[in-house]
Order: structure tokens, then sequence, then C-alpha cells
């Protein structure tokens, strides 16, 4: 299987995960989140976002794309097990779950595979310049090789015991794409 890929001219990109949002029977978006997020030209969910209507919220901010985890409703805007964005010349590939998806024998912290360049051909039809990852409710950028970096955004909802709330942001510069994690609380 390859990963769908998308193309986008934005300079700063949010990205959210693990968020369960579930209007009237959960969590919803702070105010403060929704408003940390205006400046983003991108929105880019890796899943366990919970029902649509947060999808909705985020795109009255800007474009969504993301991924699908265990908590999504059906929407299109998500129902890719696996994302490349090209993003300015960067290669960015997108999963839930990257120990799942092939890519890492661990999340947290994250640990590539052993074939990890080999893994992201398989999934993306190419090697990566950043990895997006989530399921572990815990921020963490984490080196992968030369291919670049491993982002994992935690959740700016619900974050792990001991973690504060988060998300990450990819900032486009003359060197390429900055990984940024955003505290929130």
């Amino acid at each position: 299987m390859t990963a769908r890929a998308l193309t986008f001219d934005a300079g700063i990109v949010a990205i959210l995960a693990d968020c369960h949002i579930h209007p009237g029977d959960g969590p919803e978006f702070p105010a403060h989140v929704l408003a940390a997020l205006s400046d983003a030209h991108l929105i880019v969910t890796l899943g366990d976002m919970g029902d649509s209507a947060g999808l909705d919220q985020l795109e009255e901010i800007a474009t969504v794309v993301g991924v699908r985890g265990q908590d999504d409703a059906d929407d299109p805007r998500t129902d890719h097990p696996a994302l490349l964005l090209h993003i300015g010349g960067t290669r960015v590939g997108c999963v839930f779950d990257a120990t799942a998806a092939g890519l890492a024998t661990a999340s947290d912290p994250f640990t590539p595979a052993a074939d990890f360049a080999e893994a992201c051909r398989r999934l993306f039809g190419t090697e990566v310049d950043v990895l997006l990852h989530a399921s572990t409710h815990k921020a963490a950028t984490d080196a992968i090789g030369r291919q670049g970096v491993a982002l994992n955004p935690g959740s700016a909802i619900l974050p792990a015991a001991g973690a504060a709330p988060t998300f990450g942001r990819l900032v486009r510069t003359a060197a390429g794409l900055e990984p940024e994690i955003v505290f929130v609380g």
C-alpha cells in the first residue's frame, strides 16, 4: 500500500492528535487552543480526533487533512491510514501509530525500525524528511537518522499523565520545515 500524496504551499503547519473531541458527550476544543492555531495555513490531524464536529471547527481556521486513528468518525478528510505531504520541497509522512505501521519498534520513546528507510519506501513510496506520528498523548521530537525528525504532537486536550497539553507545528524556513512543540496549558 502506498500512502495518498498531497502537495501544499504552507508556511505554518499545525499538527494535532489524540484530542477525542465529542461535543456534548466529551471533550471540546477550548477557545485558547483554537486561538493558538489561528496562524496555521494547514492543519494535519494524526488520528483519534473524535467527531467530525472537531474537524469542522479546525477547518474554520485552515484546510484540514489527516489520517485515521481508532476514535475517528467517518470523514473524507481523515479516511487514510497514511499520508505523504509535500510541503515546500519537504517530504512529510503521516501515520497514527508508527509501530503498527512498521516504521518503529516503539513509539515512546520513538525508536525507528532497523529498516526505517525501506519501511518508508513501502508505505509512502519514498523516504521522508519528517515523520508525524501519534497515539501516545505525549509530545516528542526524535531523530530518525540522516532522514530527519519524527514529531509526535502529544494532545492539546487529553495529554498523558504528567505531560502538558501540546500540539506540533512545522514552520517553513529557508532551510526547510522546522519542527516545534507548542504548549497550550
